[in-house]
């Protein structure tokens, strides 16, 4: 893994093998700080040409619903605009954080969530 971008609240690696994109998510979480990072999120994906992502929410600690909408109709349909194929989302224990993401999710099918890192691992490694 090679490590891309380092935020209090978000950890960015590229896989070269699998070519994938690791969003490791920390902490709490507001609409700023959803909104700027997932800028560079866009802006690495572009420059590293992926279509996959492993967007980890695991270590999320409360709900971030006023990003939601921004992150379904905005960053999105970016994402899909600029080669996002596969995109697969580990769940927070968190409830809240859960419900937020749920919130978050586009209508496309390209997003799957999953409640362990190896299972959405397992899953985007096999999407081609």
């Amino acid at each position: 893994m090679q490590s891309l971008s380092k935020q209090k609240n978000l950890e960015i690696s590229y896989d070269p093998e699998h070519k994938y994109l690791y969003c490791n998510w920390l902490g709490f979480q507001n609409k700023e700080s959803i909104m700027k990072s997932g800028l560079i999120i866009l802006d690495l994906l572009k420059q590293k040409k992926v279509s996959k992502v492993l967007n980890d929410n695991s270590q999320v600690t409360g709900p971030w619903q006023e990003a939601a909408e921004w992150t379904a109709t905005v960053w999105f349909p970016q994402m899909i605009e600029h080669g996002l194929n596969h995109f697969a989302w580990i769940f927070s224990p968190n409830i809240f954080s859960e419900l937020s993401a749920k919130k978050a999710m586009p209508s496309s099918g390209i997003v799957k969530s999953f409640n362990s890192y190896t299972d959405a691992l397992s899953w985007l490694i096999l999407q081609k």
